[in-house]
C-alpha cells in the first residue's frame, strides 16, 4: 500500500512541477497542499475549488503558486493517500536521493542516515534539539519524540520548505532562523551562547567560506587551526559552544586522516575528551559525491572512542546507482551498548594517537593485525582452481578434475568422479591437490566446504573452486571443523559478496577463535561414513525391481 501512496505523491509532484518556476517552488507548493489536506481532511469531499483556497487562507498560506494549479486534479492524486509521515519521508528520499535530476541531493540526507542520526541522539520528550544548518529539513520527517526545535540556515528557500515540513510533522518549533551563523549567530544571550541538549549537523560540504575573520571569535579561540577546505569542522567547532549533552556530525573521511590542520582539530577534540564514537558509513551512499563519510558523535567527558565500521557489506545493499544503509537496529544496539564486535572496537583516549588515521576501518584493521588470529597469520595459502586441459600443450596423463559435485557427505572427500586422460602436464603437477587441502566454491549462497582425505590419485581443483592449504595438517583439520560449526559457517557465509561471490581478501583476513575445535573431526568422520552407507542403501533400494 505504501508503494502506491508514494507513487501517487510522485505523480502529484510531477504535475505541480509543470506550473512552477523551479524545483524549490514545486516542492513548496506540494507541501502547502499537503498541509491544507492534513488539517482539513474534509476538503476531499468538496467539489468547490474555492474552498481549498479558503482553507489555505485560514492557515495563512498565501503562496500565489497555488493559484496556478487545478487543485481538484491535485486532490484527485491525493484522495486515496493517507498522509502518513513514512510515506512523505520515502517520497522525499526518492526525489532527493534517487531522482538526482531534481538536483536536491545537496540539501537533504538519505532517510536511513537520518534514522541513524536520530537514533544515536536518543532524544527524550522535552529535550531541545539544535541544527546549525537544517537545509530543507528532511531529517524532521524522521519519527521523534516531542522536542523543542532550534535551528539556523543561510538559504531562505530551504528554510521555507523546512518550516512546512515541521508543521506537517507537528514538531514544536522554538525558532528556525534564516541567517549567517558565522557572522551573526542567533542563539546568544547575555550569558553567552545558549546550550541545547542535543545537536544534529549534516553541514554543506562544499561551502566556500573565509575563516580569517573567525580567529578572534570566542567560539574558535581554543581551536589551534581552522581547516578552511573542510567547512564541516567549522560547523562542528561552532556547535561546541551550544552543546550540553550529545551531538552528531557528518564529516568527510579526510578530516579523520589528514595530518595537517585537521590533525590539530582531532587532537583538540581528543584532549578535551569530546569524541564518544566514530561510525564509518558505507561508500557511495550520498549521490554524486566523490568522498567517503563518517559520523562523529560528540559527548563531554568521553574516556574512550567506540569505532563502528558500517562500511561493511553487512550494513548496506545496492539500490540503483547508490548504496543504502541496512541493519540499523543492530548498528544502534552496538552504539547504545558500546559493544565490541567484529564491526566495532573500543579504544581508550589514553592509547589513541590522534595524529593517525581515526577512521573505524583503519582502527579495526590495525587491531586485527595485532590481536586477531587470521588464516594468513596461521600460515594458510590461497590457491585458485585451474582449468588444466583443453589447450595445445595437452599430453596423455590421468587425473581427476575436482568440482563441487565431488564434495562428499559432510565434506570429507577421498574419491572423485570426473577422470580425464589428457591435460597440461606442468599445470597438473603444479596445481595438484594434497591431503588435508580445504576446498571452497568460488560462488555460492549457502557455501559448501570439503577437506581432502588421504588421496592416492592426481587431482586438480577446477576453476570454480578455491583451495586453502597449510603445511600443518592439524591446523587444516581445525579450520575445517570450525567451518563445520554454526559460528564458522556464519562467518564464512558473510564473506561471500552480494551475488554469492567469495571475497578472497576477506577470506584471508577471516578472524579465527583462539582454539579451533579439532576434536570434532573423529565424530565428523564417523557420521560421514554412516551417511555414505545410508546413501548406498538408498541407491540400492531405488534400483530394486518390483
Amino acid at each position: 500500500m505504501q508503494k502506491i501512496e508514494v507513487k501517487n505523491l510522485l505523480a502529484c509532484f510531477e504535475y505541480i512541477k509543470k506550473y512552477c518556476l523551479d524545483i524549490f517552488d514545486s516542492l513548496q507548493a506540494l507541501l502547502e497542499v499537503l498541509l491544507v489536506c492534513k488539517n482539513y481532511p474534509d476538503i476531499f469531499n468538496s467539489k468547490d475549488e474555492d474552498s481549498f483556497f479558503l482553507y489555505a487562507k485560514n492557515m495563512v498560506i498565501e503562496d500565489p503558486l497555488l493559484k496556478n494549479l487545478r487543485t481538484n486534479k491535485v486532490l484527485k492524486f491525493l484522495s486515496q493517500n493517507e498522509l502518513r509521515g513514512e510515506v512523505i519521508e520515502e517520497f522525499f528520499h526518492i526525489i532527493t536521493q534517487q531522482k538526482t535530476h531534481n538536483k536536491l541531493y545537496d540539501y537533504s540526507t538519505p532517510m536511513e542516515i537520518n534514522c541513524l542520526l536520530i537514533g544515536i541522539l536518543d532524544l527524550k520528550d522535552g529535550e531541545s534539539l539544535y541544527n546549525p544548518c537544517y537545509g530543507m529539513g528532511s531529517v524532521f520527517l524522521t519519527q521523534m519524540p516531542k522536542i523543542k526545535l532550534f535551528g539556523e540556515e543561510l538559504d531562505y528557500r530551504l528554510a521555507l520548505i523546512a518550516k512546512l515540513i515541521v508543521r506537517l510533522c507537528e514538531i514544536r518549533v522554538e525558532e528556525l532562523c534564516v541567517n549567517d551563523l558565522l557572522k551573526s549567530p542567533s542563539f546568544v544571550n547575555k550569558h553567552g551562547f545558549m546550550k541545547f541538549d542535543k545537536i544534529l549537523c549534516n553541514p554543506p560540504m562544499y561551502a566556500h567560506m573565509g575563516v580569517e575573520f573567525l580567529k578572534k571569535d570566542a567560539r574558535f579561540a581554543l581551536t589551534p587551526a581552522l581547516a578552511k577546505r573542510y567547512p564541516e569542522l567549522v560547523f562542528l567547532i561552532h556547535s561546541l559552544s551550544h552543546l550540553k549533552d550529545r551531538g552528531v556530525f557528518i564529516v568527510r573521511n579526510q578530516v579523520l586522516q589528514k595530518n595537517s590542520n585537521e590533525a590539530k582539530v582531532r587532537q583538540m577534540l581528543c584532549e578535551a575528551h569530546l569524541i564518544s564514537a566514530i561510525i564509518e558509513l558505507p561508500k557511495n551512499i550520498f549521490p554524486l559525491q566523490n568522498h567517503d563519510f563518517s559520523i562523529i558523535v560528540i559527548a563531554p567527558n568521553s574516556r574512550e572512542i567506540l569505532h563502528i565500521n558500517a562500511n561493511d557489506e553487512y550494513f548496506y545493499h545496492r539500490d540503483g546507482k547508490y548504496n543504502r544503509l541496512t541493519h540499523l537496529d543492530e548498528l544502534l544496539d552496538i552504539f547504545k551498548k558500546r559493544k565490541v564486535t567484529r564491526y566495532s572496537r573500543l579504544t581508550s583516549l589514553k592509547n589513541l594517537d590522534s595524529s593517525k588515521d581515526l577512521r573505524a576501518s583503519s582502527i579495526l584493521e590495525n587491531a586485527d593485525k595485532s590481536t586477531t588470529k587470521t588464516l594468513k597469520k596461521e600460515g594458510f595459502r590461497l590457491i585458485r582452481g585451474q582449468r588444466v586441459y583443453g589447450g595445445s600443450f595437452d599430453v596423455d596423463i590421468d587425473f581427476y578434475d575436482v568440482g563441487v559435485a565431488d564434495f562428499k557427505a559432510l565434506g570429507y572427500s577421498t574419491e572423485f568422479e570426473n577422470k580425464r586422460s589428457k591435460g597440461n602436464f606442468k599445470k597438473i603437477i603444479k596445481y595438484a591437490l594434497r591431503p588435508y587441502d580445504i576446498l571452497l566454491p568460488l560462488r555460492g549462497i549457502c557455501p559448501k566446504v570439503a577437506i581432502l582425505g588421504d588421496i592416492k590419485d592426481r587431482c586438480v581443483a577446477n576453476g570454480g573452486l578455491v583451495v586453502l592449504r597449510c603445511d600443518d595438517y592439524q591446523k587444516s583439520i581445525g579450520l575445517y571443523c570450525y567451518f563445520f560449526s554454526h559460528k564458522g559457517e556464519e562467518a564464512l557465509r558473510q564473506i561471500y559478496e552480494k551475488g554469492g561471490i567469495l571475497d578472497l581478501d576477506r577470506l584471508m583476513r577471516l578472524g579465527l577463535p583462539d582454539k579451533l575445535p579439532i576434536d570434532l573431526m573423529d565424530r565428523i568422520l564417523d557420521l560421514s561414513e554412516r551417511m555414505c552407507q545410508l546413501e548406498d542403501e538408498i541407491l540400492k533400494l531405488k534400483t530394486l525391481e518390483k
